[in-house]
């Protein structure tokens, strides 16, 4: 498999192309039909997955429905926070059209930092600073909503 694919994802963004080969070794192409699951909610997680080529659907289940979450296609990746925090699946993932995706286990990852410490360092700064993000939006979010619930009365 090409590391370009992977060059292009923002949590190996910094890593050089050796390290990208590296990786890149770890990572297994996987084929899944549309309306198929890579996991469920509350499944154990034990990798993280690159889109290759196809689309994804991310969704929970809401109390009365399903929420759609987001849809990710060619080069979006998903299942990475489980990584840091060993947690279930917070979301189901399902196939929306044929799709090749990358699996990269969370063991084979974990070994490759264990004897690539510097790309370690480089993942986890990448990984820290898009959870910023994600959380600075889900802050906005809720003070919009907030104020928005506080306005209605």
């Amino acid at each position: 498999m090409g590391t370009s694919l992977l060059q292009n994802i923002y949590l190996f963004k910094e890593f050089s192309p050796q390290e990208l080969e590296v990786l890149a070794q770890v990572a297994k192409s996987e084929t899944f039909t549309a309306g198929s699951e890579v996991f469920s909610e509350k499944d154990s997680a034990d990798a993280m997955y690159v889109i290759k080529f196809g689309s994804v659907k991310i969704a929970r289940m809401g109390k009365a429905d399903e929420i759609n979450v987001a849809t990710l296609g060619t080069g979006g990746h998903f299942g990475e926070m489980a990584f840091l925090d060993g947690e279930p699946r917070s979301a189901t993932v399902s196939v929306v059209e044929n799709s090749e995706i990358l699996r990269i286990g969370y063991d084979s990852l974990r070994d490759v930092f264990g004897k690539h410490p510097a790309m370690a360092v480089k993942f986890y700064k990448a990984l820290a600073t898009f959870l910023c993000g994600r959380l600075r939006v889900t802050t906005m979010d809720l003070s919009f909503a907030r104020e928005k619930n506080i306005r209605h009365f």
